[in-house]
């Protein structure tokens, strides 16, 4: 929505959910057990807060340690600043099983009236519950910035999806934006990275069962089989069905004489015997790609054995190497590693907490102090020389350019070989 459509429906709500810059007043933070104590330490007292939601059972606490160390780190690296507004902090979290406490986290966030926006939630699944609880007039509406959340579902319209954002955002007015790609794009990049080695006929194997993951698998595989098509290769799509042998659609596979095979989907649904069975019948010389499922788990890699030897993997997670040296020079200075995020099977939580902590302050740094200002301005952002170098948001939320991992299994390790731009799909 327009910076000048979105001012004037909203004008009035603006009056009521805001703050103003320089001065004394003490923040009134927000009023629920899952959140820690205001965190400020700059001069004065702040003029409005920050909140991370970040999930108090998962991730594994070293990786919910580092985020909420990185958002302080960029907070002190800003000397508690947001342009003229002094920004305060809270971290936060909702356990994603429980429905109730997503919900009811929103409520509290939109009801702390100095709150100007959220860096969070940590899953699609919560994000889902609480963007039609803050993206309301009545809430600001408040802005939600996620690190994590590759649902396509929260910002695009799909059938690979959920969620629909018709339903998410009730009152026409979008308030979420995320900083990494959504499912799709995964799939999608692979799909260039076939063209890239040289493949002219590729086949991708699709998961459509909703297990663990919501609908991952279509999504993922659809985007590989979209974009593989529109750049000319001949595109052959085949159903991954759990099953204890996989033989017969392998030679399928076998068939269609392919240079790359994709898997898109969760490697829980019998994945090893999948990728040997097709292995046995496309030969040695065949490139293995999957979706970055097939490398979140640490334990993966080598679960796979000889057969995950070499696969190469796209992923949304926004890595060490994802940051400008600039970024990963902060990292470091807070004490995280590269190897932290990987070792822990959600890589890049780390480095997109630091990415979505500077687009909100630029956002708040930009705005007039209300809730309704800082999301227009976090829909107008043009950030240059930052953490991840230049990037916006689109209409819908989506960061643009977004960054794709390219990462190879390698003696039973996960390897990072660099980081692409997702291809630009068309808007819907």
């Amino acid at each position: 929505m327009q910076r000048s459509v979105l001012a004037a429906t909203l004008a009035a709500s603006a009056l009521a959910a805001g703050c103003t810059g320089g001065g004394d007043k003490s923040v009134t933070p927000v009023d629920t057990t899952s959140c820690a104590d205001v965190f400020y330490e700059g001069e004065g007292e702040p003029d409005a807060i920050i909140v991370s939601d970040v999930s108090l059972r998962f991730p594994s606490t070293p990786i919910r340690a580092a985020m909420i160390r990185v958002v302080k780190g960029v907070l002190r690296q800003r000397g508690f600043r947001a342009g003229t507004y002094r920004v305060g902090y809270q971290s936060c979290g909702a356990d994603s099983d429980d429905e109730g406490a997503c919900e009811r986290n929103a409520r509290s966030y939109a009801a702390a009236n100095d709150v100007l926006g959220v860096i969070g939630p940590f899953y699609s699944s919560c994000a889902a519950l609480q963007i039609p609880i803050l993206s309301r007039r009545a809430a600001g509406p408040l802005a939600m910035v996620s690190p994590t959340n590759t649902d396509p579902g929260l910002t695009l319209n799909t059938r690979d999806s959920d969620y629909d954002p018709g339903a998410l955002y009730a009152d026409g007015v979008r308030n979420y934006v995320r900083v990494v790609a959504p499912d799709s794009a995964i799939g999608a990049a692979a799909a260039t990275l076939a063209k890239q080695l040289g493949a002219e006929r590729v086949v991708a194997f699709v998961n459509r069962e909703p297990v663990g993951y919501g609908w991952y698998g279509p999504a993922v595989g659809r985007g590989f089989v979209e974009e593989a098509r529109s750049l000319g290769l001949v595109t052959t799509e085949l159903r991954w069905r759990p099953q204890r042998s996989y033989t017969s659609i392998a030679r399928r596979a076998a068939a269609a004489r392919p240079q790359l095979v994709y898997f898109a989907g969760n490697p829980q649904n019998n994945a090893r015997r999948l990728l040997e069975d097709v292995r046995r019948q496309v030969g040695p010389d065949v490139v293995f790609a999957a979706g970055d499922l097939f490398v979140a788990d640490p334990s993966s890699p080598k679960a796979f054995g000889r057969v995950g030897e070499g696969l190469r993997a796209t992923s949304a997670s926004l890595v060490f190497e994802s940051l400008t040296p600039a970024g990963r020079r902060f990292l470091r200075s807070v004490g995280v590693s590269p190897e932290l995020s990987s070792s822990e099977g959600y890589g890049g939580s780390v480095e997109a907490a630091a990415v979505a902590t500077e687009a909100l302050l630029a956002a708040i740094a930009r705005s007039n102090g209300t809730r309704v200002s800082v999301v227009e301005e976090l829909f107008e952002t043009r950030l240059k020389g930052g953490f991840l170098g230049s990037f916006s948001f689109d209409r819908r939320g989506d960061i643009t350019p977004a960054r794709i991992s390219l990462v190879t299994i390698r003696n039973g390790e996960v390897v990072v070989d660099g980081v692409v731009r997702a291809p630009s799909r068309p808007d819907n």
